[in-house]
């Protein structure tokens, strides 16, 4: 019996450790912040392990908000004091820039991206979204492509240096991501941060597309509201959802942003929102 007592504790020794908790952030942008360090204790408040946050945009000297040290030294003493992990940053001013194109605009991309990539290294955390929306959405054309190719392969070495990955979030298909992925080597500072609620707007199955990417291919993923503002109660097929992480064993973070019902300063939507996280969490076998 007592050696029975002992396998049994073995084997739940082994089912607790081996399949470590889902980690569940929030992107700062759902308390209607932008680099601003309140947002962590906002994300203590609403019940979040982590946080992304925002690198700000450049002022009049092409100095970026989150390049400031002090500023960055008020985060990591929050962070610190809340006990909420910085996860990632996002270089969420890119989304106004054409960075296909050459000429002024191409070259405040870089100055953007290279200090990101340097407030990453400098606040602990090892993901950078590089978003490519509005301007520098790449989904057709040969020369938007190629363009965008020659300005990640300009800032690739940055990332390397620092250790940093560029998460790529787009409206653009995962085929398409995949060929950039091919123009760039494969190289493992640059994959896919993907985002479920975009990419159902866009049409695509997130479902059999998950699948397709694999986990070695996601950094990170947004679960962002389809249908309604709160993650669970919109299009989004739980069960589905939850089948397909465990399909390719995602095991990194998984992130709420908001869709909208903002409200500057607010943990309510994101504290709801949570809910919905939780359950997914819950239908997952792995």
């Amino acid at each position: 019996m007592r050696f029975r007592s002992i396998i049994f504790f073995s084997l739940s020794i082994l089912s607790t450790t081996s399949l470590p908790a889902q980690k569940l952030a929030v992107m700062e942008t759902a308390f209607g912040n932008r680099g601003v360090v309140e947002s962590i204790a906002l994300t203590k408040k609403a019940g979040f392990q982590g946080v992304q946050i925002h690198t700000g945009k450049l002022d009049a000297n092409g100095v970026l908000t989150l390049s400031v040290q002090s500023l960055q030294e008020e985060f990591l003493v929050a962070s610190k004091k809340h006990e909420v992990e910085i996860i990632s940053l996002c270089a969420g001013s890119m989304n106004r820039i054409n960075v296909w194109k050459d000429g002024p605009d191409r070259d405040k991309g870089l100055a953007i991206m290279k200090q990101s990539i340097e407030a990453c290294d400098a606040l602990g955390c090892k993901v950078l979204l590089f978003p490519f929306f509005g301007p520098s959405n790449f989904e057709k054309g040969e020369e938007k492509i190629a363009g965008v190719t020659k300005f990640i392969e300009e800032i690739l070495p940055i990332a390397r240096k620092h250790g940093v990955t560029l998460g790529i979030e787009s409206p653009i298909t995962y085929d398409r991501v995949l060929e950039l992925f091919k123009r760039l080597e494969n190289s493992p500072n640059v994959k896919m941060y993907y985002d479920t609620g975009n990419m159902m707007r866009g049409g695509e199955d997130i479902y059999t597309a998950l699948q397709k990417l694999g986990n070695d291919a996601i950094c990170e993923i947004h679960l962002k509201p389809e249908g309604n503002i709160h993650f669970g109660k919109g299009k989004t097929d739980l069960p589905k959802l939850a089948g397909s992480l465990d399909k390719i064993d995602y095991d990194k973070w998984l992130v709420f942003e908001a869709r909208g019902g903002i409200k500057n300063g607010d943990t309510k939507l994101s504290a709801e929102n949570l809910k919905g996280m939780k359950k997914l969490v819950a239908l997952r076998k792995k």
